[in-house]
């Protein structure tokens, strides 16, 4: 099940994070280091703004939704989703008028206040009615909402910097103008309710008590992944952020992409066995995401790393180029630690409805991603500071899985991830035997070097699960039992 899941949402898992990849890289060579500060911390902040705003009944949804043949129960969804998602929208533009100062006084305040209150608006609606449509199984819906603002933005801020100029604010416009098309063509998909109506106080309260501790536990998860952008921007200026935007996206974008590919199907999956009593599939499930996630990241991020001169020489401007190169691959090495406690250890938290743990857990990561941040900067400016959170993210999957394995019996694939690491070895000697050079030619065969060898290592460590395995995945897609 989980595979074939992961197969139907991998175009919106795919496409989405490799636009925002790109884009970290296209736009160094239109922004200057202030614009791109600006832009970053704008589109950072809207995380923050879903969460306080919406998260909390987009959580509700994903796991409460009423299913369809509970035709009135739908309806007093649809009717109270609307009335909230209206009264939602004053948080977001709330933190459009905090986010005004990331512009540094540039250009005229009431356009600004617009501009980033029509991004955070679409934004917030798209990831929503993402999540709405996730529960649904609508995957072409998912993917159009997922998709509209990384990959339409990315191509309708390509026009727009032709066209206008290079700015953040034109970016923005850009990315808020494809999110809000993107809703109007999936919300026919997924079915809504355009009438506001009085709140169906028993969807309200179970939506708060289900997802608000959520709203803490993920605000909290935003600033353990987010804070260490605002820390730079204050002890070393826009500038120096800037710089360190880039080779900090890239690595945290990759990390990313790798592990929504697996963690977006999976967690569905485990709720539902948990919400039917079966526990025990339920750990199963969880131990075979915690596979998967680790065969793709690992390779990801070892990948990254052989490939990390090769990349910068081609794609990064050259002013941002010498800090991009000496911090991608501890950005993106800290950015596989934390995706395996936010979609392992943390989902199975998640699962126990331990929240008060994830909030401890949480606030651990806080503290010890500023601290160290700020330890780091001032001894090594940016390297330092990258590595810092990387020391700090360690630390938490270190907490975050002993109380897992201790409180919850979470079941730590110890096997698979041998046999995992062993296939990554293969691939880092196979491409590291080669002298690359430094066109797109020789990026080209270095990652399908790498891609090949790390495929067939895999397949020699796994070599007596193959025949199964292709069993059950063409059973599930033609309908049968494997």
């Amino acid at each position: 099940m989980l595979i074939r899941q992961t197969i139907l949402y991998l175009p919106a898992q795919f496409l989405s994070p490799v636009a925002q990849f790109l884009s970290v890289m296209i736009w160094t060579w239109w922004l200057s280091p202030a614009e791109m500060s600006t832009f970053v911390l704008v589109t950072s902040t809207q995380e923050l703004a879903y969460m306080v705003s919406r998260s909390w009944f987009s959580f509700y949804t994903l796991r409460f939704l009423p299913p369809p043949e509970d035709t009135a129960g739908r309806r007093r969804y649809l009717e109270t989703e609307t009335t909230l998602l209206v009264l939602m929208t004053l948080p977001e533009l709330a933190a459009a008028a905090f986010s005004m100062h990331f512009f540094d006084g540039r250009g005229d305040p009431l356009v600004i206040f617009l501009i980033i209150a029509a991004y955070y608006v679409t934004r917030g609606l798209n990831n929503h009615f993402g999540e709405r449509a996730r529960a649904q199984d609508k995957i072409l819906a998912y993917t159009l909402l997922l998709t509209s603002g990384p990959v339409g933005g990315l191509v309708a801020g390509i026009v727009a910097t032709e066209l206008f100029g290079a700015s953040a604010g034109e970016l923005l416009i850009a990315y808020a103008a494809m999110q809000a098309l993107g809703s109007a063509v999936a919300l026919p998909m997924i079915g809504a309710s355009l009438r506001t109506a009085r709140l169906d106080l028993a969807i309200f309260k179970d939506a708060v008590l289900n997802g608000g501790p959520m709203l803490v536990v993920n605000g909290i998860g935003w600033f353990g992944e987010n804070g260490i952008r605002y820390v730079v921007d204050h002890v070393g200026g826009s500038a120096a952020f800037g710089l360190m935007a880039v080779g900090w996206g890239l690595g945290r974008r990759l990390a990313s992409v790798a592990s929504m590919l697996v963690a977006v199907a999976a967690f569905p999956i485990a709720a539902r066995l948990i919400n039917a009593g079966d526990r025990d599939a339920a750990l199963d499930q969880l131990k075979t995401n915690a596979a998967l996630l680790t065969a793709v990241l690992l390779p990801s991020v070892v990948g990254l790393w052989l490939v990390t001169d090769i990349l910068v020489d081609l794609a990064v401007a050259e002013t941002y180029r010498d800090v991009t190169r000496s911090i991608i691959g501890l950005a993106a090495f800290g950015g596989m630690v934390r995706a395996y406690h936010a979609h392992v250890t943390g989902q199975m938290l998640t699962l126990d409805r331990r929240y008060g743990l994830l909030v401890v857990v949480g606030l651990f990561e806080i503290v010890a991603t500023a601290g160290l941040a700020v330890i780091g900067f001032s001894s090594n400016y940016l390297v330092g500071v990258v590595g810092g959170a990387l020391v700090a993210s360690c630390l938490t999957l270190a907490l975050s899985a002993a109380i897992a394995v201790r409180l919850c019996g979470f079941r730590f694939p110890g096997a698979d991830t041998a046999r995992i690491a062993l296939a990554a070895l293969v691939m880092a000697l196979v491409v590291q035997a080669v002298d690359w050079p430094h066109t797109a030619l020789g990026l080209v065969g270095a990652t399908l070097a790498g891609g090949l060898s790390y495929v067939a290592a895999l397949a020699a460590v796994y070599y007596r699960h193959l025949p199964p395995l292709v069993g059950l995945i063409t059973g599930k897609f033609a309908g049968t039992r494997p």
